[in-house]
């Protein structure tokens, strides 16, 4: 499932990979880090963490999407989102626009 989401991040910024960390894999971009979004991955689903202000606008996008959205992370800033299979393959759109969100956010 991760290197879904990171085919879905290559088609609006090719140079970026992944970069394997000890708790997380994380983003990389021309060797340097860029965690706009970090992926734990799980024994039966993967966390995605999107690095996004928290604004009403996207937890009500989220909530009513149907996605399994967890916890806001304040200390980190990141939206985290519970993925399996059928969730990454019905909600493809609105998690590219979301991560090519963050990823304009942190450039």
């Amino acid at each position: 499932m991760a290197d879904e989401l990171l085919g879905m991040i290559q088609e609006f910024d090719p140079e970026v990979q992944f970069k394997y960390n000890k708790f997380y894999i994380g983003l990389a971009k021309n060797g340097q880090p860029n965690n706009f979004a970090q992926f734990r991955a799980k024994k039966t689903n993967l966390r995605l963490e999107l690095r996004l202000k928290e604004t009403p606008e996207t937890t009500k996008e989220l909530e009513e999407s149907g996605l399994d959205l967890m916890d806001y992370d304040k200390r980190w800033g990141r939206y985290r989102i519970r993925l399996d299979r059928p969730a990454l393959k019905n909600h493809r759109d609105l998690l590219t626009r979301l991560m090519k969100q963050a990823s304009d956010d942190s450039a």
